[in-house]
């Protein structure tokens, strides 16, 4: 939520903050897809949609972290993720705590700059369903990843020192 509030992701819970006509503004990696691979400086962001997201019978309010049940769609945040990678519009990424990495923030999420969408594509996922990929390459000229270490509470101000 503090993202949202301070204005650099404004979903409160999905991945892709975008306007469908414009492109993506920004991506919150999460730890929510399987089909997710993160380098750090590059990385390759699974697509939103196609996701049980009432949880499972073993874990019935998972509803971050669903399974694949079916296909994406080109639609909505994918599509606004395609026109981010026809345009060469900067994206912001922000990374949070659960994410399964030497990248993640220790705790809370943390803004880790800006990167282009670099290509995209369509394929079949672990899961067996069509899932759209989306290979990100951080820009070139912003402070070190990770400088940013402060995690957001509520009535806290964002770090000017932190990368932007």
């Amino acid at each position: 939520m503090e993202c949202s509030h301070q204005g650099v992701h404004a979903p409160p819970v999905a991945g892709i903050a975008f306007a469908e006509s414009e492109g993506a503004y920004s991506v919150a990696l999460s730890g929510g897809y399987e089909d997710d691979v993160d380098w750090g400086e590059a990385f390759t962001y699974t697509g939103s949609g196609g996701r049980d997201l009432k949880g499972t019978k073993n874990n019935p309010k998972n509803l971050r972290t669903g399974p694949q049940t079916k296909d994406q769609i080109l639609s909505a945040g994918n599509l606004a993720l395609k026109i981010s990678c026809e345009t060469n519009k900067p994206v912001r990424v922000i990374r949070g705590h659960k994410l399964d990495n030497e990248f993640a923030p220790k705790e809370g999420y943390r803004y880790d700059g800006l990167y282009t969408v670099e290509k995209w594509w369509e394929e079949t996922g672990l899961s067996g369903f069509k899932v759209f990929k989306y290979a990100f390459k951080r820009m070139a000229g912003q402070l070190p990843l990770g400088t940013c270490e402060k995690s957001w509470s509520d009535n806290e101000e964002v770090d000017d020192n932190c990368n932007e």
